[in-house]
């Protein structure tokens, strides 16, 4: 694990919903990055906002976001809540301090008592159709899924420790910032 005191640089995350309908935009800390990819913080309380900029909301807590590079998946790690959230997208794409990743709807989800479950599998067969989503995706998603459920259940890392060790030394360090 690689973590040193961040400049703390600032990553704009632009969500989009497939095939590339804007859907979110958050502003992130970049915590680092190590041979699973770069690590990026929320804090509690830091807004987000709709494509449009029009609509804000606020995240309820902090957490921490794990972006590999060219793979069909991402990941949040939750101290309260899920414990693990991994969101299957597109490989993201990075231009400077703006990360843009377009969501699959795929989600594998584990609870802190280490119950795992994908969601939204209807959403995932209901866009791939009206929004016609070429074959080779749908597959690479539906693979990936698979493989990335085993994984979350197994605790294979990046879904063991290591999520857990940058998770809490970003709470460590916002609280520290935030007393």
């Amino acid at each position: 694990m690689n973590v040193q005191p961040s400049v703390h640089r600032m990553i704009e995350v632009r969500g989009f919903k497939w095939p590339h309908r804007p859907a979110s935009v958050a502003l992130c800390s970049f915590l680092g990055e190590d041979d699973f990819g770069r690590w990026l913080g929320v804090t509690k309380g830091s807004s987000w906002w709709t494509a449009d900029r029009s609509n804000a909301g606020v995240f309820t807590h902090s957490f921490v976001k794990l972006v590999p590079n060219n793979t069909f998946w991402s990941a949040c790690f939750h101290p309260i809540g899920l414990a693990v959230d991994v969101d299957i997208i597109l490989p993201v794409h990075w231009s400077g301090n703006i990360l843009e990743e377009v969501d699959l709807e795929l989600d594998i989800l584990r609870s802190h008592d280490g119950d795992v479950w994908v969601r939204d599998q209807d959403t995932f067969e209901r866009i791939r159709t009206e929004w016609a989503m070429p074959n080779e995706i749908v597959v690479e998603a539906q693979d990936t899924c698979n493989h990335i459920r085993s994984l979350v259940e197994q605790a294979t890392e990046p879904f063991g420790n290591i999520g857990l060790l940058w998770l809490s030394h970003f709470l460590a360090t916002t609280t520290t910032v935030s007393k």
